[in-house]
C-alpha cells in the first residue's frame, strides 16, 4: 500500500480541482432588476422583474448569448425597492459592488432612476430605465464617451411623444362618442415629482389639439376620497376629464366622478382595457384608456396577444398597468444582441453596439436607440363606448415638440 504524505495528497486533490471543469457561474453573466415589489408604486413596480424574467427565459431556453468564443447563460437578480429611495439606492450599490452585475434594469419611479444612475454610470454599468425623465438629462455631452449617462438608455418615448401620442389617440376616440366638440380638457393629477413632470407635458400636447386647458388639480398621494377635487373639476364644465398618471388612484376615482357625473368623457392614463373588462367595470359615457405602451387585454398590435400569453403564463399578475413589462422586456433581448454583435461585455463596445441595432421587438418591429439613448414607438389607446364595446389604435408620435 502506497502511503501518501499531507503535502501529497493536497498536491492529488489540486490536480483533480484542476481536472474538474469551470464552475458554471464562470459561463453565466449576471444582470439585476431594481423595482417596487411592495409599497405604493407595486401595480407598475411587479412588472419589470416580470418582463425581464421572461426575456432571460426565453434567451437561456434558446441556448444563452454568444459572446466571443463562449456562451453565458444569463442570472437575473431581483431587488425591492419597496417604493423607497433609499432602498432603490442601496439595492443598487448592493447589485454593482457586491452582486457584480453587467446591467441594471429600473426603476419604474423617475426620481428613483436618476438617483440610482450616480451609481451605475461612474461603475460603467448599463442602465435601462423606462422613464421618460430622462430626456432631461441624456444630452450630448452626457452621452458621449466619458460623459455622465453614456451607460444609461431610456427604454420608452420622449415625454412630448409620448404625451403627443395619447392625446391624440384619446381625443380622436372620444369624439366621435361625445354629441358636441370636445373643447375644454381638465386633468387631474398625483401630486408627487412624477405627476408634475409628465403632466405638464401633457397639457402642452392637449393645447397643441386645441383644447382648452384650466390649470391641472392636483391631489395628495394615497388620496381615496376624491369628491372635493371632483367637485372642483365639475365647476369648470369640463368635456374630459383625464386621471394622469396612477393608475391604481384613477381606479379609485372613477367611480366617484360617475356618481358625481363630473363630465361627459373621461381619460384614465395607464389603465388596461383588461382591468377594465376582468373587474366588469361600466360607464354611461365613454371612457378612453391608454398602455405603456401596449395593451394585454385588447390590442390591435398582431405580437401583444403572444407576447401577453407568454407573459401571464409565467405567472405575472394581470395589473392596471401589466404592459409597463414592455419597456423592458425588448430591451433585455437588445443587450443580449449588443453582447453578441460587440463579441465582448466591455461596456464601451457593448454601448457601441446598441446604438447601431434594430431590434423586431413587441413594441416595434424596428426598435433601435438614437443618438441621445432613447427610442420611439407608438403608443395604443382604447375606448370603452357606453354599451361596453372596447376599440383600439396604435397612435404613432408627433416628429417635434409642442411650443
Amino acid at each position: 500500500m502506497t502511503t501518501f504524505s499531507r503535502g501529497h495528497l493536497l498536491l492529488a486533490l489540486a490536480a483533480c480541482a484542476l481536472a474538474v471543469p469551470a464552475m458554471a457561474a464562470d459561463d453565466t453573466v449576471k444582470i439585476g432588476v431594481v423595482a417596487a415589489e411592495s409599497g405604493s408604486f407595486v401595480s407598475a413596480g411587479h412588472t419589470l422583474p416580470a418582463g425581464v424574467s421572461l426575456a432571460v427565459k426565453e434567451i437561456n431556453d434558446a441556448g444563452g448569448v454568444k459572446v466571443g468564443d463562449k456562451t453565458y447563460k444569463i442570472e437575473l437578480v431581483r431587488r425591492d425597492d419597496r417604493t423607497d429611495i433609499g432602498t432603490a439606492v442601496a439595492a443598487t450599490q448592493e447589485l454593482v459592488r457586491d452582486v457584480g452585475v453587467k446591467a441594471i434594469f429600473g426603476s419604474e419611479s423617475h426620481d428613483f432612476t436618476l438617483a440610482m444612475a450616480k451609481i451605475t454610470q461612474p461603475a460603467k454599468i448599463l442602465h435601462f430605465a423606462g422613464n421618460s425623465t430622462l430626456d432631461t438629462i441624456l444630452t450630448d455631452a452626457a452621452v458621449a464617451p466619458g460623459g455622465d449617462a453614456h451607460y444609461l438608455f431610456q427604454s420608452e418615448p420622449r415625454e412630448f411623444q409620448r404625451s403627443g401620442s395619447t392625446a391624440r389617440g384619446v381625443l380622436s376616440l372620444l369624439q366621435p362618442l361625445v354629441d358636441h366638440p370636445i373643447k375644454k380638457s381638465v386633468i387631474i393629477a398625483g401630486n408627487d415629482a412624477t405627476g408634475q413632470f409628465l403632466s405638464s407635458y401633457y397639457i402642452k400636447a392637449l393645447k397643441a389639439e386645441g383644447q382648452e386647458v384650466p390649470d391641472i388639480i392636483f391631489y395628495p398621494p394615497d388620496t381615496t376620497d376624491f369628491s372635493p377635487i371632483l367637485t372642483r373639476a365639475k365647476s369648470l364644465n369640463p368635456d374630459v376629464v383625464h386621471f394622469w398618471y396612477n393608475g391604481d388612484a384613477t381606479l379609485t376615482a372613477l367611480p366617484q366622478a360617475l356618481e358625481l357625473a363630473v363630465a361627459p368623457s373621461y381619460f384614465l392614463f395607464g389603465v388596461d382595457p383588461g382591468i377594465w373588462k376582468e373587474r366588469g367595470l361600466s360607464a354611461d359615457v365613454p371612457v378612453a384608456m391608454s398602455c405603456v405602451p401596449v395593451c394585454w387585454g385588447e390590442s390591435s398590435n398582431a405580437k401583444a396577444k403572444a407576447y401577453f400569453d407568454a407573459y401571464f403564463a409565467a405567472g405575472a399578475p394581470k395589473g392596471v398597468t401589466s404592459s409597463v413589462s414592455l419597456l423592458y422586456y425588448d430591451y433585455v433581448h437588445m443587450l443580449a444582441e449588443a453582447w453578441t454583435k460587440a463579441g465582448s461585455f466591455d461596456p464601451d463596445k457593448v454601448v457601441d453596439a446598441l446604438l447601431v441595432l434594430h431590434h423586431q421587438g413587441v413594441v416595434s418591429d424596428d426598435l433601435s436607440f438614437n443618438a441621445h439613448h432613447q427610442v420611439t414607438h407608438a403608443t395604443e389607446v382604447c375606448v370603452a363606448d357606453p354599451e361596453g364595446k372596447i376599440s383600439c389604435a396604435m397612435q404613432q408620435p408627433p416628429a417635434d415638440a409642442p411650443m
